[in-house]
C-alpha cells in the first residue's frame, strides 16, 4: 500500500477553479475513451468522476440505451457532478477501492481519468475493477509518468531542491507510476494489457496564479498543502521567475506526459 493523500481539503472554491481549469485532464481522458473503444448502449464505470465533464462525454457515447456511473469520495465534486448529469447518468460517493455497491460482472468498461496515481491501493482498487466487470470488459486509465514529469513538475524539483522544508510538500500525485509498473499492475489483477503508452499534452496558462490554481483543484487541495502562507507566497514568486522561459504568446506553455494504459478481462477466466 502506498501513500494516502488527504480528502478533508476540497472545498467549493478548489471545485470551481477545478471546473475551469480541469479541461486539460478531460482532454486526456476523452483520449482514453478513444483507446477504449467506448460504444453506443454500454456500461460504463467512471471512477474518481470529479465534477463528471468526462463522464458526461461518457453518457453521450453509450446513448439513451447504455449506463454510466460517476463515482468520486469528495462529496463536493459529486454534488457538481449530479447538476451537470441532470439525469442522464448516475453519481454518488464511492472509493475505488470499495465498490460495494456495485454488483459482479455489470460493467463493459471501468476506467480512471488522472485518479490511480491518488489511490493508496492501487491493487485492490484493480481487484474491484475485475468484479464489477463482465467477462470481456474493459479497463483503462491515465497517469502521469514517473520516468517522464511534467515540465512544471520539472521545474519545481529544482526550486524545491535547496528548500528542505518544501521538499516535504511533494510535488504531483504520491503513488506515481512507470509504464512498467502500470503493466505490472493491471496483469497482476488477472488483465490482458492491450495499450500501454506515453501520450504528450501541450498546455498554456494566463499566469502563474492559473498554475497554481490548477495544481490545487487538481490535487483536491494537497499541492503546497503543508506549506505555511509565507511559503506559499515565496514559491509562488520563484515560480513566475522560473517560468519566465516558458512563456509564449498564449502564455506560459508547459508539456505534460501521460501514460494511458488499457486492459482486458479475458472472456474465460
Amino acid at each position: 500500500m502506498s501513500n494516502a493523500p488527504s480528502l478533508q481539503l476540497d472545498s467549493a472554491t478548489l471545485v470551481e477553479a477545478y471546473d475551469r481549469l480541469g479541461i486539460r485532464q478531460f482532454h486526456h481522458g476523452l483520449q482514453l475513451l478513444d483507446v477504449l473503444g467506448l460504444r453506443e448502449g454500454e456500461r460504463a464505470l467512471d471512477v474518481g468522476c470529479g465534477t463528471g465533464r468526462l463522464t458526461e462525454s461518457a453518457a453521450q457515447r453509450v446513448g439513451q440505451h447504455g449506463e454510466v456511473l460517476g463515482l468520486d469520495p469528495l462529496p463536493l465534486r459529486v454534488q457538481r457532478a449530479l447538476e451537470r448529469a441532470q439525469g442522464r447518468f448516475a453519481v454518488r460517493v464511492g472509493r475505488a477501492e470499495a465498490l460495494d455497491t456495485v454488483p459482479d460482472a455489470h460493467y463493459d468498461v471501468v476506467y480512471f481519468n488522472s485518479v490511480i496515481h491518488w489511490i493508496p491501493d492501487q491493487a485492490q482498487a484493480l481487484r474491484e475493477a475485475w468484479r464489477v466487470l463482465k467477462p470481456g470488459g474493459r479497463i483503462g486509465f491515465t497517469t502521469m509518468p514517473e520516468e517522464a514529469p511534467h515540465d512544471l513538475h520539472v521545474v519545481l524539483r529544482a526550486l524545491f531542491a535547496g528548500e528542505p522544508e518544501w521538499q516535504r510538500a511533494g510535488i504531483g500525485a504520491p503513488n506515481k507510476l512507470t509504464r512498467e509498473r502500470s503493466a505490472a499492475l493491471l496483469q497482476g489483477a488477472g488483465f490482458e494489457v492491450t495499450y500501454n503508452e506515453i501520450r504528450t499534452f501541450g498546455d498554456s496558462f494566463d499566469n502563474v496564479d492559473d498554475v497554481l490554481a490548477f495544481s490545487r483543484s487538481s490535487s483536491f487541495g494537497n499541492f503546497l498543502s503543508s506549506l505555511t502562507p509565507g511559503d506559499v507566497a515565496r514559491v509562488r514568486a520563484r515560480l513566475a521567475s522560473a517560468l519566465e522561459p516558458h512563456r509564449s504568446a498564449r502564455g506560459y506553455a508547459l508539456t505534460r506526459r501521460m501514460i494511458i494504459a488499457a486492459a482486458h478481462k479475458p472472456l474465460a477466466h
